[in-house]
């Protein structure tokens, strides 16, 4: 029986939308604002399924899409107007032979794809920069061009790529005699350490750009030396010694009292938090998330934040705190604009859920994985396959989860990162035992 094609509807789910576009980099704007123009279905609200609803089951009215479309239109005119208004001056300076100012203008272009979310693009543009700034005697531009690529390459995920060119850029900078070039590019190799669990290893960086620091004149690299506090509270949270932890948070709140850094402030108040939970100290976490959210941040801090603050009351017992936390932490991760912050925030309400024993989290997992997938964000996706191989292995499905945990080690392994590997293998060992002791299921009929 054939469809009535003259049937109108009033509205549509996101996901119906989005299956409708073709695989065009072009239409990544409108898939994003698409999403920060539909909302919760009200019809559902209180159906124990919505809890377990992703966006792509959130409601686009034809008048939604039809703005989302024109503010798509309107962001990528610009954006492409942003792109070609930044090329002229790379050209003019070419033509003119200053490859130094041709090096500048590039990591300038870059630097606005990076705002935009556009991290691929930007390290692209920070590549061309590198290419015309090594002819160059004064290697600042190289230096510069060096570290951006290894910033873009941290956040994409692919460390092994970061600390290479971090570490050509401190030593570029070293030879260059540039101080502030080398205790940037010198925490950028402790951040990456960081990301890959190699903690002992983010030590000898961390401490090299502090040895640098307290050598340079009084008043010096303030706003550098607060997150390096920063970076060294979280350090020694995570390596367990907590009275130093202690003593960095000291160091950094002491910097951001005379130094406005709203962004940074809060990180260390979430860091913070870390810290309290680790001392099991719950009041005072909770009281370190509040303040990180009271401050000024993007989006993308802010989900990132809510999500954590969602997790603590989970472990309270505050299921509709973490409900509604969990909640706002989508919204901002939907305002973010990025897809790598909103990858993040399934994978966290995947982990709520898993507090909670909802074995319907499982849409959470499948939705991270997936935005992992298509965008190839290697850390999140075996991070998500480590948890999502909790909650299957929590509902019988302990060979799946054997198989989700060979991948992630996989994905941990190439990419150097020797902490998470470490407790995906553990999981792994403590599966693949339960494994073999389970009866071999049933053939199928």
């Amino acid at each position: 029986m054939s469809h009535d094609s003259s049937v109108h509807r009033s509205e549509a789910t996101l996901g119906e939308l989005l299956a409708l576009l073709p695989d065009l980099d072009e239409l990544e704007v409108l898939q994003l604002r698409l999403m920060s123009e539909a909302f919760r279905d009200p019809g559902k609200e209180w159906a124990s399924s919505s809890r377990f609803a992703t966006v792509d089951k959130r409601i686009v009215t034809p008048e939604a899409a039809e703005h989302a479309l024109e503010e798509a239109e309107n962001a990528l005119r610009q954006f492409i107007a942003a792109i070609y208004a930044g090329l002229r001056p790379v050209l003019r300076a070419f033509f003119e032979g200053d490859h130094s100012a041709l090096a500048r203008h590039l990591v300038e272009l870059g630097e606005g794809l990076e705002q935009e979310g556009r991290l691929q693009g930007a390290r692209r543009c920070y590549r061309s920069a590198l290419t015309a700034a090594l002819p160059l005697a004064e290697k600042s531009s190289q230096i510069l061009a060096l570290r951006r690529v290894g910033r873009v390459s941290l956040t994409l995920g692919d460390f092994q790529e970061a600390v290479s060119y971090y570490e050509r850029s401190a030593e570029l900078a070293r030879d260059a005699g540039d101080v502030l070039g080398q205790v940037i590019a010198r925490t950028g190799l402790g951040n990456v350490r960081m990301w890959q669990g190699r903690w002992n290893e983010a030590e000898p960086p961390y401490f090299a750009a502090l040895e640098l620091m307290d050598a340079a004149p009084a008043g010096e690299m303030v706003l550098e030396r607060g997150q390096l506090y920063n970076n060294l509270a979280n350090l020694t949270t995570r390596q367990g010694k907590v009275d130093q932890s202690e003593e960095w948070f000291q160091r950094a709140f002491g910097v951001w009292e005379s130094v406005s850094s709203p962004r940074d402030l809060a990180v260390c108040h979430f860091n913070h938090a870390h810290l309290r939970e680790t001392q099991e100290r719950w009041d005072e976490a909770r009281e370190s998330y509040e303040a990180a959210l009271a401050l000024p941040t993007p989006s993308s801090f802010r989900a990132m934040f809510a999500t954590d603050f969602a997790e603590l009351w989970v472990h309270e017992g505050h299921l509709t705190s973490a409900e509604e936390w969990a909640l706002v932490a989508e919204e901002h991760a939907i305002a973010a604009h990025s897809p790598y912050v909103l990858g993040h925030l399934y994978r966290g309400r995947g982990n709520i859920a898993l507090a909670r024993g909802d074995v319907d989290g499982f849409n959470f997992f499948e939705k991270a994985l997936e935005i992992a997938r298509e965008k190839e964000y290697l850390f999140l996706e075996a991070e998500t396959l480590v948890d999502y191989a909790a909650l299957r292995a929590q509902n019988g499905g302990v060979d799946e989860a054997v198989d989700f945990l060979k991948h992630a080690c996989e994905i941990f392994r190439g990419l150097g990162a020797l902490g998470e590997l470490e407790r995906a293998e553990k999981a792994l060992a403590e599966l693949s035992g339960r494994s073999e002791e389970e009866p071999p299921r049933a053939a199928a009929d």
